[in-house]
């Protein structure tokens, strides 16, 4: 058609706008899938017949579906990992925390056993009160110091004497805000 001296000039001019070379005509698939593709349609309607713009916009059609459900099954995989990524990093943090808080629980628990037997009496524990520092520290642990007497029922098993594993097991249960069912 472009070559066809017997069609009218501007419209031989027009297809080769958009179809007149490879990289012309590159650019138009390009336009055609991302942006507009009336134009470039119209103008194979006008020149080459009806039947090739039929041809075209079936194509539209089918590439253009294709290429969004592409397009989105990419977008929706790669959500859900980070998605996954993100719940592995969170529960990551939340253990690294809990060792943390552990190390620094096993260290006060060093502190209070000043006879370094393993277990707190209720006296090494009641030393609290006259230790601004271990008062300090456990208000900074969200241990509540203040009902040192309660604390101690709390973690004792019932044999006057806190073990390393009673004593992170209920500082653990008991960090922050008291919960009912241990009051």
């Amino acid at each position: 058609y472009i070559l066809d001296l017997s069609k009218p000039e501007e419209k031989r001019v027009e297809l080769f706008i958009y179809y007149g070379t490879f990289t012309r005509a590159f650019i138009t698939t390009f336009e055609i899938h991302m942006a507009n593709w009336a134009t470039p349609c119209r103008i194979l309607v006008e020149t080459l017949g009806e039947t090739v713009g039929d041809i075209f916009i079936f194509y539209r059609c089918i590439m253009g579906f294709a290429l969004m459900n592409v397009i989105g099954a990419v977008f929706v995989q790669q959500t859900m990992s980070v998605v996954q990524n993100d719940n592995d990093i969170m529960i990551l943090k939340k253990q690294k925390e809990s060792e943390i808080y552990n190390k620094k629980l096993r260290k006060m628990f060093t502190m209070l056993d000043k006879d370094g037997d393993g277990m707190l009496t209720r006296k090494e524990f009641e030393s609290v009160q006259t230790d601004s520092e271990l008062h300090d520290w456990m208000s900074a642990l969200d241990i509540d110091p203040d009902d040192l007497e309660g604390l101690f029922h709390l973690l004792d098993n019932g044999d006057n004497a806190v073990s390393v594993d009673e004593f992170l097991n209920g500082a653990t249960r008991l960090r922050g805000q008291a919960k009912s069912i241990d009051i």
